[in-house]
């Protein structure tokens, strides 16, 4: 029979929360002392400007030292050096983003796949496996040879790009550089939006929580309540706006007030660090931390 302390000590995943720190879009900077403890940081994408070596070895080196014992790290459309299908593909990049040393560190880069990730949440005394979901594609936008780009839906490679996604909610945690579109995806930019693909993946596979940037204006936080299918076999979706305008946020989806049930909403988060005049002003929004429960996640 358990002893109260070991009850105290190993609390049932009912009670217990994984703290997320989310941000993206960080173009280079260090934001080591920007980031608040948290038992897992995603960085989904755009960590340099160039992609070149120089720039993904500095940006590895503040990632890779953060006390956050995951980190989960996807490329942006600016890492040309870690798209294999980019003119300036640098092997030795993606070596040094899936190197041992990199797992030892709790970097996990991830690439359209899904992978399974031990965390290890600060309120419980064991692990537990999550399943995550990362695709750093966006469409392809401003003529520029960016990298892990495609041609706008429609079009094949739209399709394509989101074919290896989760189809149901078994995959709670998606990371991806680009917004879907009508989530987060205002940029005064036309005709830029959100991929049209992409949305239909979340919609039909309801994840607890997606992350994203790319659209550094549209920094905030989203949750959409997911209702049934209706007869023309489209699902309505009810939308509530949390955090917008870059304000920073602390969210806490174990209280009765937010939490819900996997595949009843999903949180959308769009974690741009960099605003819109990127290094021309001083200014940066802050990094989105969320608390989930540990069983909405496992």
């Amino acid at each position: 029979m358990a002893s109260s302390s070991d009850t105290q000590h190993h609390p049932s995943p009912k009670d217990q929360k994984v703290r997320f720190v989310c941000i993206s879009d960080t173009h280079n900077d260090d934001c080591t002392g920007s980031l608040p403890d948290g038992d897992v940081l995603l960085h989904s994408g755009d960590l340099t400007d160039f992609g070149t070596m120089e720039e993904l070895q500095a940006a590895y080196n503040w990632i890779s030292a953060l006390p956050h014992k995951t980190k989960i790290v996807i490329a942006g459309n600016h890492e040309m050096g870690l798209d294999p299908n980019h003119k300036d593909f640098l092997p030795e990049a993606l070596s040094l983003f899936t190197s041992e040393a990199a797992r030892a560190a709790g970097v996990h880069y991830i690439d359209r796949s899904v992978q399974e990730i031990q965390l290890l949440p600060s309120s419980s005394g064991s692990s537990s496996t999550v399943s995550v979901y990362a695709n750093p594609c966006q469409p392809e936008f401003l003529g520029k040879p960016y990298a892990f780009i495609y041609p706008p839906h429609p079009s094949p490679e739209a399709t394509a790009a989101w074919e290896g996604a989760p189809a149901t909610s078994s995959v709670p945690i998606w990371v991806n550089h680009g917004p879907p579109l009508g989530r987060l995806d205002w940029i005064p930019i036309p005709p830029l939006t959100g991929c049209a693909v992409q949305a239909q993946a979340i919609a039909r596979a309801r994840p607890v929580l997606t992350v994203f940037g790319h659209y550094h204006i549209s920094h905030g936080v989203e949750v959409v309540t997911w209702d049934e299918a209706g007869p023309d076999g489209k699902a309505t979706e009810k939308v509530e706006t949390l955090v917008k305008d870059g304000a920073p946020a602390h969210l806490d989806f174990t209280t009765p007030e937010l939490r819900f049930e996997r595949g009843e909403k999903t949180i959308f988060v769009n974690a741009a660090w960099m605003t819109l005049a990127k290094p021309r002003t001083e200014e940066r929004y802050q990094p989105v931390v969320l608390d989930l429960p540990l069983d909405l996640l496992t």
